[in-house]
């Protein structure tokens, strides 16, 4: 679950999650209550929602371990499992649940200002250190144990601590009963940062494979299977439309293709390529498809993303220019071109993944793609589930999932956590040293400062409280309203409305502004000049600043979008796409319109990321820094 995800969104997870347990009899976590084993019990297992546990596999399997024993400064204290599950809990960036033999042991969490990972020991974890004295810890003669206490030499009874002030976790048990965790102070003291009544509990002796939990759970993902056919069998039935699987590359996609060639034989696969994806993930996706001998459609972006990159900046989770440029407008393109009368688009999508996915329903139209009937048939899966089917049905899952990747897609997405960035900087150092030169570049011509680039701050326009805060003990300083993207202003006065562009280095030709106006009316262009619905326009540049006045206009937004166009085009292609007169073309890399055949629609105004973003960017930053200043006059 995402950083930050608020009550509401908390709540929405909260109602998707579904139930985990765990028999102890085989040592398996168990889909539902019963064990297809041993017909035993299961014990329900209490996650953080939306308790959408997967595997530590591969390379994030090894480090876990690594991980434990160097927090520790010792052996590790728990039993080295094949089965161990991980399950996210909100925190300022990456953090896991630790789970083994179906009990909560810690937390395993990126820190962001050390940048690295940390492992905290909680609840049972805490419990073996106790029992074990492996590690730090401290046995204490107190009658209750609460956050924030501090325990003094004299409440010890024993203890094995870490140097003063090293941060390392301390285990913290008493005489009454209770359990918490800690960290040993500069002044000698130990602080309690979480504290809970005991719980007795007893490590399982088995020590069984995946292969094992598959056997536990088959009935259930027999259902989940015949329910999924059935659904998009009912689905492609009720749409009559040609089904085609959005595949990513991913896990999710990778049992949406199973489950589709399972209800329909062969069927195509749509990849979008937006030029972030990891070589390895290219790579899979055309395996996939040569294997199955399945048709492959490829979406690419191209270079879109480095183009859009020099005139917008680095995007961010509330700044996501990126994803019309990169994603939806090859993929709508693609779309259009192969399926003119329409497709059935099967997704991976899980209502688990977030708040906004658990909101959005099973079935539903493409926004963009009216035509198209997008349809969701693991909907209600849990990432356990997926994990369990794929090994179930033995299928060929992309190698990142293996080398220490949790989530794919674009490498550098603004909705990745640091620790997420880890993986990649770890695995593919050229493409992140590729990156980090950019932010670098990026925040030393603004004065950003290093927690910018350090805390990935870079990844919001509004930064969020928590991470506010971190960057205020990284550096001192609050986090700085960023100016991303082109600046611009807009006036009206007495029927002119006139519109600067602010450090535009470029040149904008008569005809080329005549064009991004013709979205709004009638453009003349002549010796004397441009005219808009017979109106003079007037353009002024000097000393990188741009202005475009025009009389009698009605549509100051309009105008200002229109104008941002013709300056900043990064020939991305959504007017092309969307105009429903066919009079925009994307040629050597800019926007070409027929005039003749132009409604004047404004359509093109309308999904031109460019514009759209600028605009949208301009608005939060002067919000931001209206905000800022009045909380600098109250104070």
């Amino acid at each position: 679950m995402k950083r930050g995800a608020g009550k509401r969104a908390f709540e929405i997870l909260r109602k998707a999650s579904k139930p985990l347990y765990w028999c102890d009899r085989c040592n398996v976590p168990l889909l539902t209550r019963v064990c297809g084993v041993c017909g035993g019990e299961g014990r329900p297992v209490k996650l953080t929602p939306p308790a959408d546990a997967r595997p530590a596999l591969g390379l994030e399997h090894v480090q876990l371990w690594k991980l434990i024993e160097s927090e520790l400064d010792a052996g590790c204290p728990y039993p080295r499992r094949r089965i161990v599950l991980l399950n996210k809990v909100p925190y300022v960036d990456s953090a896991d649940e630790v789970i083994i033999d179906g009990y909560v042991i810690g937390h395993r969490y990126y820190d962001l200002v050390r940048g690295s990972w940390r492992f905290k020991p909680v609840y049972y974890g805490v419990s073996a250190i106790l029992k074990s004295k492996v590690g730090y810890y401290a046995v204490a003669d107190v009658e209750i144990l609460k956050r924030g206490f501090e325990l003094h030499a004299e409440d010890l009874l024993e203890a094995n601590l870490p140097r003063r002030g090293s941060e390392k976790f301390v285990a913290i048990g008493t005489t009454s009963g209770y359990e918490g965790v800690g960290v040993y102070t500069k002044r000698k003291r130990v602080r309690v940062l979480k504290s809970w009544k005991a719980k007795s509990f007893e490590w399982n002796a088995a020590n069984p494979s995946w292969l094992d939990a598959v056997r536990a759970n088959e009935a259930r993902l027999a259902i989940l299977e015949q329910e999924a056919v059935d659904f998009l069998k009912n689905v492609a039935g009720k749409y009559k439309l040609p089904p085609v699987v959005s595949f990513s590359g991913g896990k999710d996609s990778l049992v949406a293709f199973w489950l589709s060639q399972k209800a329909f034989g062969k069927v195509t696969l749509l990849f979008n390529d937006t030029g972030l994806e990891l070589p390895e993930t290219v790579d899979y996706v055309k395996r996939v498809a040569q294997s199955s001998g399945s048709e492959l459609i490829v979406a690419s972006a191209g270079d879109a993303f480095w183009r859009g990159l020099e005139v917008m900046g680095p995007p961010a989770r509330d700044y996501r220019w990126c994803c019309k440029v990169a994603k939806l407008v090859p993929t709508a393109k693609a779309v259009r071109e192969r399926f003119a009368g329409g497709a059935l688009s099967i997704v991976g999508q899980r209502r688990a993944e977030s708040a906004s996915r658990a909101r959005s329903p099973r079935v539903y139209r493409n926004k963009w793609l009216p035509d198209v009937v997008v349809a969701a048939p693991i909907h209600s899966w849990s990432a356990l589930e997926v994990w369990l089917y794929i090994f179930k049905e033995r299928l060929p899952v992309n190698p990142l999932y293996f080398r220490g990747f949790d989530r794919l897609g674009c490498w550098l997405c603004p909705a990745i956590e640091m620790g997420e960035a880890e993986a990649v900087r770890e695995q593919h150092p050229e493409l992140w040293a590729r990156w980090e030169s950019y932010l670098r570049a990026f925040s030393e011509k603004a004065g950003l400062g290093e927690a910018w680039v350090k805390l990935g701050l870079w990844r919001w326009l509004a930064v969020p409280g928590d991470i506010k805060r971190v960057a205020q003990r990284f550096s001192g300083q609050e986090a700085s309203v960023v100016s991303r993207g082109p600046r611009f202003s807009v006036e009206t006065e007495d029927g002119e409305v006139r519109v600067e562009l602010k450090g535009f280095g470029g040149a904008l030709s008569p005809e080329g502004l005549a064009e991004a106006l013709s979205s709004l009316g009638t453009v003349e262009v002549s010796e004397g000049g441009l005219k808009l619905n017979g109106a003079p326009v007037k353009v002024e540049g000097a000393g990188g600043v741009l202005r475009v006045s025009v009389r009698n206009a009605e549509r100051a937004d309009g105008i200002a979008r229109a104008v941002i166009r013709a300056a900043y085009c990064v020939g991305c292609g959504s007017c092309e796409l969307w105009c429903p007169k066919g009079a925009v073309k994307v040629t050597g890399g800019r926007f070409r319109v027929d005039l003749a055949a132009c409604a004047h629609c404004g359509m093109c105004n309308a999904v031109c990321p460019v514009a759209e973003y600028a605009v949208r960017a301009q608005v939060l930053e002067e919000a931001l820094s209206s905000h800022r200043a009045k909380r600098v006059q109250a104070a």
